[in-house]
C-alpha cells in the first residue's frame, strides 16, 4: 500500500508540475460562445494554435478558431498574404469559391471560401483575417464544418450548408472583422481542462493586434459548392 500511495503522489506531483509548466492555457469567446485551445504546435511556416468549443473533438468538429503565425511572411503585406492563399487554392481546386473583403483595419485583410470535400462528405465554410502587426504576419480563421450523416440527401443537406453560410457571408466576415485577436499561445499542446482560464473581456478592436497569415486547414477539396 505505501509503495502504491507513493507511486500515486509522485504521479500526482509530476502531473501538477506539467501543469505549472505548461501555464494557463486560454480562452476565448467568439459569436457568443466560448472556445478552449485544443492544439498548439510550431511548424516550419509559423506557430499554429486551435481553438474549439467544449465536447469536440479536432478529429470532427463544427466550428474552430484558428490562430497562426508566419515570420516567413514579415516582408509581405496581408493583401499580398491573401493573393498567396488564393493563389494556392486556386491551383489545388480552381473550382473554389472565394470572395476578398475590406477590413476596417489598413493593416488587415479578409478572405472567405467555401469547399466540398470528394464525394461531398463534408463541405467547409473559411473566413480568414491576415493581420500586419510591425514586422509580423499573423492570421486569424473561423471554420464551420458540415459532415454528411445521410448519403442518400448529402448532396441536398451540403447545398443547403453552403447557402446558408454563402448568404450569410457578411455577417460572418463582419464577425471575424470585429474579434480581438488572441494572443499567440507559444507553447505546445495541452489538454488539462484544469487550466483553462478566461480572456480579459472580450471588446471590439478598431484595430487589431497582431499579424500573420496561416494557410487554411487543409480538408480534402477538390469540389466547390453549386449555387
Amino acid at each position: 500500500m505505501k509503495k502504491l500511495y507513493l507511486f500515486t503522489m509522485v504521479l500526482a506531483a509530476g502531473m501538477l508540475l506539467a501543469a505549472c509548466g505548461q501555464g494557463k492555457l486560454p480562452q476565448i469567446d467568439f459569436d457568443g460562445q466560448a472556445y478552449r485551445l485544443a492544439f498548439s504546435t510550431r511548424q516550419p511556416a509559423g506557430r499554429i494554435n486551435e481553438y474549439l468549443r467544449p465536447g469536440e473533438s479536432l478529429d470532427k468538429y463544427s466550428r474552430m478558431i484558428g490562430v497562426y503565425t508566419f515570420p516567413g511572411l514579415k516582408d509581405k503585406t496581408p493583401q499580398e498574404a491573401l493573393q498567396m492563399l488564393s493563389a494556392y487554392m486556386m491551383s489545388s481546386n480552381p473550382m473554389v469559391s472565394y470572395e476578398m473583403h475590406e477590413s476596417k483595419d489598413k493593416n488587415a485583410a479578409i478572405i472567405d471560401f467555401l469547399v466540398f470535400s470528394p464525394g461531398v462528405t463534408m463541405a467547409e465554410y473559411n473566413v480568414f483575417k491576415y493581420v500586419k502587426d510591425g514586422d509580423e504576419m499573423k492570421s486569424l480563421q473561423f471554420v464551420a464544418r458540415w459532415y454528411a450523416t445521410n448519403g442518400k440527401d448529402a448532396v441536398e443537406n451540403a447545398r443547403n450548408f453552403a447557402t446558408s453560410y454563402l448568404e450569410n457571408r457578411q455577417e460572418w466576415v463582419k464577425k471575424v472583422d470585429k474579434m480581438r485577436f488572441p494572443k499567440v499561445y507559444e507553447q505546445d499542446y495541452s489538454i488539462d481542462p484544469s487550466l483553462y482560464v478566461e480572456e480579459e473581456p472580450a471588446q471590439e478592436q478598431s484595430a487589431p493586434v497582431p499579424n500573420q497569415t496561416p494557410a487554411p486547414t487543409e480538408p480534402d477539396t477538390t469540389q466547390q459548392v453549386e449555387k
